[in-house]
C-alpha cells in the first residue's frame, strides 16, 4: 500500500482536501506552524492541561508558548481561557480536545477568524468522535492526528496533517521535503493504519460502550464525574478524587492500575498558576476504556472505586 492511498482514505474520513503523513502528531504540529507563514518567535496559545509533547512541539518549531487554563467541564481550553491570555504577539492557537473530550472547536474557530489567528486542531486523543455532526479532526486551518502509542489508532508510529488550504498544503510538502526527521518513513505501518481506519467507527463505538459502562456503574460519591454525553470519546475515562495519593496507594496494593495524566504545564513554565489545570493535575485519575479493554478489567476498576472508603 502506498502513502497516497492512506492519505486519500484520511481525506475522505476527515472531510479534508489535503492530507500529509508525518512521523508523529507532534511533527505534524511543527510542520503546520512552519507552513502558515507566521513569524518565528511569535506566541502560540495552548492549554495548560494536555500532553507536554504539545508544548515541546511548539517550542521545537521556534515559537513561544502561552499557556491558558482549561474548563473543568470539558477538560479543554475554551474561548474564555484563550481570551484571558490573548496579546498582540499571539499568532496561533493549538486547540486540544482534552483527554478525548471535545472542546467547543466551532467557537474557537470563530474567535481565531475574528483575530486573524492560525488555528491548529489537535485531535490526537479524540478522533473517531464527532462534534456537531462533523468528524473531530475536520476543523481549523490545520488539524492533526496521531497513530502513536495508545491513540485511537495505535500503530506506535505516525501522524497526519490535514487542511483545506492548498497553499498551506504545498508549504507543508516543501517543509517536509527538507526535513527528513519529520517525514513518515515506516512504510510497513501503512497497511495496519489503513486497516484500522476502516474499523475506526467500530472501535469508537466499543470505546464509548466502555465509557458508558463506567459512567453508569461508578456510584461512590467521593469520585466526581464530568457531565456525560454518549458522544464523548474519552481517551481514558476521568474521575476526580481528593487525597488521590491514598487512593492510588491502596489501588496498587490491590493490583488495580489507574493513571494520573496530565500534570499542569504550568509546572514546566513560570507563567503563573492555572487553577483548573492544577486541580486536574492533583485530583484526576484515568480509567482505561480502550476498545480492547477486557470487561473483567472494567469491572475490577469500578468495583474497587465503589468499595473505596
Amino acid at each position: 500500500m502506498g502513502i497516497n492511498l492512506l492519505e486519500q482514505q484520511l481525506s475522505a474520513y476527515f472531510e479534508r482536501d489535503y492530507v500529509t503523513l508525518t512521523r508523529s502528531g507532534s511533527f505534524a504540529i511543527v510542520t503546520a506552524l512552519h507552513s502558515a507563514g507566521i513569524e518565528l518567535g511569535s506566541d502560540v496559545i495552548i492549554p495548560a492541561s494536555c500532553c507536554p509533547i504539545v508544548l515541546f512541539a511548539v517550542q521545537m518549531a521556534g515559537f513561544n508558548v502561552v499557556l491558558a487554563d482549561v474548563s473543568l467541564l470539558s477538560l479543554s481550553m475554551e474561548v474564555e481561557h484563550i481570551d484571558a491570555v490573548m496579546n498582540q504577539d499571539v499568532k496561533a492557537i493549538v486547540a486540544v480536545h482534552g483527554y478525548g473530550h471535545y472542546c467547543e472547536i466551532d467557537k474557537i474557530a470563530n474567535y481565531a477568524k475574528c483575530h486573524a489567528l492560525l488555528l491548529i486542531e489537535d485531535a490526537c486523543l479524540a478522533y473517531g468522535g464527532q462534534y456537531q455532526g462533523k468528524p473531530i479532526g475536520s476543523f481549523g486551518d490545520f488539524s492533526v492526528v496521531s497513530f502513536g502509542y495508545d491513540k485511537p489508532i495505535a500503530a506506535n508510529y505516525g501522524g497526519a496533517l490535514m487542511t483545506n488550504n492548498e497553499q498551506f498544503s504545498a508549504k507543508s510538502q516543501a517543509f517536509l521535503s527538507n526535513n527528513q526527521l519529520a517525514q513518515f518513513a515506516a512504510i510497513e505501518k501503512l497497511k495496519s493504519i489503513s486497516s484500522s481506519m476502516t474499523q475506526l467507527d467500530i472501535l469508537t463505538k466499543a470505546r464509548q460502550k466502555n465509557i458508558a459502562f463506567i459512567e453508569q456503574n461508578v456510584t461512590n460519591l467521593a469520585f466526581k464525574k464530568l457531565p456525560y454525553s454518549d458522544d464523548i470519546n474519552y481517551w481514558r475515562y476521568p474521575l476526580f478524587v481528593e487525597q488521590r495519593g491514598m487512593f492510588l496507594h491502596k489501588a496498587k496494593e490491590n493490583n488495580i492500575v489507574f493513571t494520573t495524566h496530565y500534570k499542569s504545564l504550568g509546572e514546566l513554565q513560570t507563567q503563573g498558576h492555572f487553577v483548573n489545570a492544577t486541580k486536574i493535575s492533583n485530583q484526576i485519575i484515568n480509567l482505561f476504556v480502550q476498545p480492547f479493554t477486557k470487561q473483567e478489567q472494567l469491572t475490577d476498576m469500578v468495583e474497587f472505586i465503589n468499595d473505596y472508603r
